[in-house]
């Protein structure tokens, strides 16, 4: 027998508590659900927190790997109380199940919501931790958009959120995760965690960390982990979508020393607040933002983001206003996509390649935010949706959109696709036929992740207002659970600021 036995675990959710779309095993089993041996196949040579557990442990001669299970879903509503339980069930009997472990790896979002619960992942943790005991080490994986609570440093201190948005280092964290746990358990390491909870939930259309607020809080992060004793800094921007009590930003430091780690994380504290007003920007209407990209002259193709209906901020990927402006303009070289639909999917498939067909375009899932479009449509091409990422975001990784059609409105080519997912890789198009780098615009249902895979080929990308469950503008949704005064939707002191008033008086 192995020296030490390691299990890996994967349960991946971010909720929106205003969404229309509840979350069903359903989407689990779409997505991702996979268990035991399934997650080699899975996760295997793919650039995610997964994949790089697994590099890390095979390299390991003494470790034995302990596949347990992997679930995910897209971003959408809360998840039903019963999607939670057969998968938290199932990964808590998978534990019981696998006899001796001497490790786990868990890679979570940490955004998570329950119908009713408003901590499922702490919730999940403590679970796991009474089934292990307090001596066996856990390390975790987090998004950067996670809300984290105080709670979770009880059950372990390794915790590594995400340093790039794009998330272009899921890998990179599940490496650092691994060999921490792996440090911990052969060099009995001891390692601390420090925790700063901020009263802000701060947008997150311009949380990427190429350039602006965040770009400056991750620098100074990776300056933090220069110093003695400080093992990684985790900064999360959180999920303001989120309508529970941990909503908000935060700041995690692992370190080696208690007092070091605690120092630190008052003063990353302190630089998030500071720069917090970097994060509000105002955004062109969709009129505005057309405009514009009408006028600029470039070789390259101008990309319009439908940042509002973006199905990884839990946008159900059907709303209209942008599409009914451009069908309305009826310009060639226009590109727009992926649109969920998959009755007017369906109605593609019957009539076949080639065919016209009459279709009620989108609006379906939430028609409060633009009626469905009318038009007659030629069905260009069909496909079963399958196709796997080429960029830098989750790279390698299967997507499988349940269908896809190629369909032409007068001038303009559309995507539809059977499930909601945000067009952050260009395989989206290509794998049907479309190469978005000859287009003058590119409509996109997306938000910031496509920018890994398609600034290389795209010039301006223009951010636009639409109607949309992901708004930009929080005082639109009705919170009812998260905690008060928050910025930005109060005006408040935070903690830091009194701090340093107090000290200029002595």
């Amino acid at each position: 027998m192995k020296e030490h036995r390691i299990g890996i675990a994967f349960f991946y959710h971010e909720s929106h508590s205003f969404s229309p779309i509840k979350t069903e095993i359903e989407q689990f089993l779409h997505e991702g659900y996979f268990i035991g041996d399934e997650i080699y196949d899975a996760y295997t040579g793919t650039k995610t927190e997964v994949g790089g557990f697994l590099d890390v442990l095979e390299q390991e001669k003494a470790v034995e790997i302990v596949p347990l299970v992997c679930a995910a879903a897209i971003p959408s509503g809360v998840v039903s109380t019963e999607a939670y339980s057969i998968i938290e069930k199932q990964m808590l009997q998978s534990i019981q199940q696998a006899g001796r472990l001497d490790g786990l790896l868990l890679a979570l979002h940490g955004a998570m919501v329950v119908e009713d619960l408003f901590d499922p992942e702490e919730h999940l943790l403590g679970k796991i931790r009474e089934l292990l005991g307090p001596r066996i080490p856990i390390a975790t994986t987090l998004d950067m958009h996670a809300n984290l609570s105080g709670k979770m440093i009880h059950y372990t201190p390794l915790h590594f959120g995400f340093k790039t948005y794009p998330h272009v280092d899921m890998y990179d964290q599940g490496v650092h995760a691994a060999k921490a746990l792996m440090n911990q358990l052969k060099e009995e390491v001891n390692y601390y965690a420090s925790f700063e909870k901020l009263p802000m939930m701060p947008p997150s259309i311009n949380m990427r960390t190429s350039e602006g607020p965040m770009h400056k809080m991750i620098e100074w992060a990776k300056q933090a982990e220069l110093e003695a004793g400080i093992v990684n800094v985790s900064v999360f921007g959180g999920f303001p979508y989120s309508d529970i009590p941990m909503v908000g930003a935060s700041v995690l430091v692992v370190s080696l020393d208690p007092k070091k780690g605690e120092e630190t994380a008052k003063r990353m504290g302190s630089l998030f607040w500071s720069v917090k007003e970097e994060f509000i920007i105002d955004l062109p209407s969709v009129k505005e933002g057309l405009e514009l990209a009408l006028s600029i002259e470039d070789d390259r193709p101008v990309v319009l983001a439908d940042i509002s209906d973006n199905p990884l901020s839990c946008g159900s990927g059907d709303t209209t206003e942008l599409l009914r402006e451009l069908v309305m303009l009826d310009i060639p070289d226009i590109l727009f996509g992926g649109l969920y639909d998959p009755q007017s999917l369906e109605l593609c498939r019957k009539a076949g390649v080639g065919k016209k067909v009459w279709l009620s375009l989108g609006g379906k899932v939430s028609p409060e935010f633009g009626e469905p479009v009318q038009v007659e449509a030629t069905v260009v091409a069909l496909s079963d949706g399958i196709f796997q990422n080429t960029g830098p975001f989750n790279q390698h990784l299967k997507v499988d959109l349940k269908g896809a059609a190629h369909i032409r409105v007068g001038q303009m080519d559309i995507l539809l696709i059977g499930r909601p997912m945000s067009a952050n890789d260009p395989a989206m198009f290509r794998h049907i036929g479309l190469e978005p780098s000859t287009k003058k615009i590119l409509a996109l249902k997306a938000k910031n992740h496509f920018r890994a895979a398609f600034e290389p080929i795209v010039g301006r990308i223009i951010y636009v207002d639409a109607p949309g469950v992901a708004s930009n503008c929080l005082s639109t949704f009705t919170y009812r659970n998260i905690p008060k005064p928050i910025w930005p939707l109060d005006d408040i002191e935070y903690e830091v600021e009194r701090r340093e008033k107090e000290r200029w008086k002595q």
